[in-house]
């Protein structure tokens, strides 16, 4: 059974790394431009003192650094980052040195749904969003036809489920 159940883990598309990046990028811009207003309202305000520079360069080294890890951290997100459509539940595992593996009946599902940002949308790719009572698990990104697939298979087998209850 275990090793059924190990070939059903499906990677995500690989141009999911190139979305990630840039996600990244876009969020280490933010960072910047906020440690950059910081920096000069301090400064005009005459509040720039050692504390202030400390905090702002403390920031900007953090979103630098990083940034500049990010290929790294993509690469091992994107490796140990996997999902299961089963008969009776949905499964996800990511992480490496933390890993975190989620198993969801399809009785506990309450609804499913789907999200895209601008890079996702350009990429053409859509994340599947599956709710229960307590959490909310994610397929974090599918080609957009196949994420409508999901949705409609996920749901079917929800269905099911509970009518089987």
């Amino acid at each position: 059974m275990g090793t059924q159940q190990e070939s059903g883990w499906r990677p995500l598309p690989p141009r999911v790394r190139t979305v990630w990046l840039i996600n990244e990028a876009i969020q280490c811009v933010i960072w910047l431009a906020v440690c950059a207003v910081v920096a000069i309202v301090c400064m005009t305000n005459g509040w720039w003192g050692f504390w202030q520079r400390l905090i702002v360069a403390l920031a900007v080294a953090y979103a630098v650094l990083d940034l500049a890890t990010q290929p790294l951290q993509t690469k091992y997100l994107y490796a140990f980052t996997r999902f299961r459509i089963g008969e009776r539940d949905l499964a996800t595992r990511k992480g490496w040195l933390f890993r975190r593996s989620t198993t969801t009946p399809y009785t506990r599902v309450q609804h499913v749904d789907t999200k895209q940002n601008p890079v996702q949308r350009h990429f053409g790719l859509t994340t599947v969003v599956v709710h229960t009572a307590a959490d909310e698990h994610e397929i974090a990104a599918l080609d957009t036809d196949e994420a409508e697939r999901m949705v409609a298979l996920i749901t079917e087998r929800v269905a099911e489920a509970k009518d089987d209850l």
